[in-house]
């Protein structure tokens, strides 16, 4: 971030580069002294940008109440374009005592999400005069008119028989994970190299559910003999550094070194205790299956790691688990909690029978999330992990039009989700399709569930690997909402596992099935 001049105007630049997988965000903060009231003096900038990806405005109160807006960056602001909001353009997202906008403390600027990259000049940050009308229009959720719709059909979003999985799918998993490394143990992302842990605990798990053992042992014995208590070397794959045990990074790439193939770190890379969390789901679900005594070492360094990073908070009625290690083992945590990874902690108490930190977590993430405007898997997710509970959630990104998007692929017309409610982007983010789909199974609305499933089949795509014919998944159907450049001829892991875990009606989270209805 620096200042410069632009067109005969003093502006801040702004340049950002976000992953490709995972959200990511740079942050222009300004704190207000001015005692600005937005119910009644709207706040406005000027704003230049080429790039893409998304900016969200938030605005902060002094308790912590966080209220935005997300705009697209795209060919928006190719001209230096005004900005006014108030309170009116803006929805609760999180944060605070309660949803009420009090006391207006910070205004913050915030490029974010899943690969955009560009640059965007702001200026003239600040209050408007009085009575100044908006630029944006109202905020809050489009509800589409047929949501309660009875009967089955693509309106209702409710089919009555879940349609039989494609195998091929399973096909293609199986021929990533022979040919990403030299081991054939762990599968890239994207029919590449890049080593996700997060991806390959769900392809561990998908293989757990179609009964694929040894190929499950495959990823889960890599995980569990990278704990060297000796290594130190700081970017290398590895449970330890110079004796502390600091947990697993989110991605990786193959070296070979000495004769062998290690695994290192991007140097920006966190030790995300999602990650961690979503490793010991599948070793519980192996437990589940095989009985527990393989993987018992590597279960108790990693449930040790998590709890020790656990923060109690609100004199003891509700904690958090903090983030982990972070941009390349810079920072150990941030100073706030992260929602989706305590989601994904409190399923992890639950299936551990650690009933007090669960209801710790549950206390805090429900004092955090609340309103219409989060991203959609603190919806889904949550659900997952409260089932059989939870089911209300779903109404969220399911009836509102700013999540749930209809789409042509493959000269089809899919209906699914996007990852967040951004009424001006067209493209169904498929992960999301299989965590609905999953979602409602667990909460017992199997219609429902069949529906987003059987959705999954029309975005598969072909796919002729070394010769061979398979099928899988991709992550996005299009290239809006920040996704130029991705080639959505190519199948995803985390999507193909996703399906997978749709057709079978299988929560990843509780690691149980559905019965069939």
């Amino acid at each position: 971030m620096t200042d410069e001049f632009l067109d005969g105007r003093q502006a801040v630049r702004i340049d950002y580069k976000m992953p490709k997988s995972g959200h990511g965000y740079v942050e222009f903060i300004r704190d207000i002294h001015e005692g600005v009231d937005p119910h009644i003096t709207p706040l406005a900038f000027d704003i230049k940008a080429k790039g893409i990806g998304g900016l969200e405005i938030k605005l902060i109160d002094s308790d912590g109440s966080v209220y935005g807006r997300t705009l697209p960056l795209e060919n928006e602001f190719n001209d230096w374009t005004s900005v006014v909001m108030d309170m009116s353009t803006v929805e609760y997202w999180w944060g605070g005592e309660n949803a009420t906008f009090e006391n207006f403390a910070k205004l913050m600027v915030v490029p974010a999400g899943e690969g955009g990259r560009g640059t965007i000049w702001l200026s003239e940050v600040g209050p408007a005069p009085a009575g100044t009308p908006p630029t944006l229009s109202p905020a809050g959720p489009q509800l589409d008119p047929d949501r309660e719709l009875p009967g089955f059909g693509v309106r209702q979003r409710r089919d009555a028989v879940l349609a039989p999985e494609e195998p091929l799918v399973l096909e293609w998993l199986k021929h990533v994970q022979d040919t990403s490394t030299s081991a054939k143990n762990l599968l890239g992302t994207l029919e590449d190299k890049e080593i996700q842990t997060f991806n390959n605990a769900l392809a561990a798990m998908a293989f757990l559910v179609k009964g694929e053992r040894e190929r499950a042992e495959r990823i889960l014995d890599f995980f569990a003999g990278a704990t060297d208590r000796d290594n130190t070397e700081q970017f290398r794959q590895n449970l330890f550094y110079n004796g502390e045990a600091r947990g697993f990074f989110q991605n990786a790439h193959p070296v070979e070194k000495d004769g062998q193939v290690l695994f290192y770190a991007d140097k920006e890379s966190d030790r995300w205790m999602g990650d961690m969390v979503w490793l010991m789901y599948t070793y519980l679900y192996y437990d589940k299956l095989y009985g527990s005594g393989r993987y018992s070492e590597i279960e108790q360094l990693m449930t040790d790691l998590v709890l020790s990073w656990f923060k109690e908070t609100d004199e003891g009625r509700g904690g958090y688990v903090q983030h982990g290690w972070r941009k390349g083992d810079v920072r150990l945590h941030e100073d706030h909690g992260h929602h989706e990874g305590n989601i994904d902690c409190y399923a992890f108490f639950r299936l551990l029978g650690m009933g007090d930190h669960a209801r710790k977590v549950r206390h805090w993430l429900e004092s955090q999330l609340k309103g219409s405007n989060l991203p959609l898997d603190l919806y889904t997710w949550r659900a997952l992990a409260y089932a059989p509970e939870g089911a209300e959630l779903l109404d969220v990104p399911d009836f509102d039009l700013r999540f749930r998007k209809t789409v042509e692929f493959n000269g089809k017309t899919v209906v699914g989700v996007f990852h967040s409610p951004n009424a001006l982007v067209n493209n169904i983010w498929v992960d999301g399709v299989g965590h609905i789909a999953c979602a409602y199974f667990a909460v017992g609305n199997h219609e429902r569930g069949n529906f987003y499933a059987n959705q999954m089949d029309l975005m598969i795509v072909n796919r002729n690997l070394d010769g061979r014919e398979l099928k899988a998944v991709p992550y996005v159907l299009n290239a809006e909402g920040g996704f130029t450049g991705w080639d959505i001829r190519k199948g995803s892991v985390s999507p193909s596992a996703w399906y997978l875990f749709a057709k079978n009606r299988f929560n990843p989270m509780l690691i149980e099935t559905a019965e069939k209805k």
